[in-house]
């Protein structure tokens, strides 16, 4: 460690605590220098319509967000704008699949990030990506591209972006380690620009056979839709907090929520423990965030 880092070690921490780890070679802080929600790595889950590109707009005007499936005319309904005004504000991005043939939108998807990052990453402090199955669908594509132009010329298929070109089991295999690339790759550089991320799916509903031949299947298992049997369990290792939306009523008098926590058949859970009532109605990211942020446990047991 040399001297400016050494002072700048100091005025992190502390003059005495700066000479206890005098000449280390790694930089070391004590558990009370970090600060709860610098950067929130947050994954939302849910059926269709259940108001998770709507909670994604919470975020407010302070955004980055990555368009890439069919929600966002939900953040220029009344419904939304009424609320949230302010958030008319935040820097939108939209990511399809080019004309050309080629599979160019997992890439831009990562462009769009790169260039945000360096050229105003004081512009947004929040990245939304809405949602999960569009991303999934470009990484596919890129993983037939892929796997296309690792084959000899004789046994090569169409273009990735063509309809009815059929997916073999290698192209999931693909999707699926593309998916985990950038969850390795990006998240680490979210959390050191102190950016927080949001990434919206779609769940995914397992169901098992019924006890008799006639009776309703019995549903085993919900997950974020992700593919493969064991991929859904592995994408939320990466992020704090697993949460799943629900919608509840009916036409115009409609409520969302969010679940918090895990069930026996529900994917759930939480780094950050004893922040948020189990069910969280009519949830705001930036409450969310500021509960966090102020680190006191919750009163309610709901």
């Amino acid at each position: 460690m040399n001297a400016q880092e050494e002072q700048e070690l100091a005025e992190l921490v502390g003059k005495d605590e700066a000479v206890e780890f005098q000449g280390a070679k790694f930089r070391f802080k004590r558990l009370k220098e970090r600060k709860p929600g610098e950067s929130w790595i947050l994954l939302v889950y849910g059926p269709s319509k259940a108001g998770k590109t709507f909670f994604g707009g919470t975020a407010g005007p302070r955004t980055l967000f990555i368009n890439i499936g069919e929600g966002i005319d939900t953040l220029l309904s009344p419904a939304f704008t009424t609320r949230y005004p302010a958030a008319k504000d935040m820097i939108v991005a939209d990511v399809r699949e080019s004309e050309t043939g080629k599979a160019l939108a997992f890439d831009e998807v990562t462009s769009v990030i790169d260039e945000a990052l360096k050229l105003f990453p004081d512009k947004f402090d929040t990245i939304v990506i809405d949602e999960a199955t569009a991303f999934r669908k470009f990484a596919l594509n890129r993983g037939m591209e892929l796997n296309t132009e690792a084959r000899t010329r004789g046994s090569s298929r169409g273009s990735r972006t063509e309809d009815f070109v059929t997916a073999e089991v290698g192209d999931y295999g693909k999707e699926m380690q593309l998916i985990e690339w950038f969850l390795a790759t990006y998240i680490p550089k979210f959390k050191a620009a102190k950016k927080h991320f949001i990434l919206l799916a779609h769940e995914r509903q397992t169901f098992g056979k019924p006890a008799k031949i006639g009776d309703d299947p019995i549903l085993k298992r919900i997950t974020p839709g992700f593919t493969g049997k064991t991929f859904p369990d592995a994408v939320p290792v990466y992020f704090d907090d697993v949460f799943r939306m629900e919608v509840v009523g009916g036409g115009t008098n409609v409520a969302y929520r969010i679940r918090t926590a895990g069930s026996e058949i529900e994917m759930g859970g939480v780094r950050h423990g004893g922040v948020f009532d189990v069910v969280e109605a009519n949830p705001n990211f930036l409450t969310l965030l500021a509960k966090i942020q102020a680190g006191v446990m919750r009163t309610s047991t709901r």
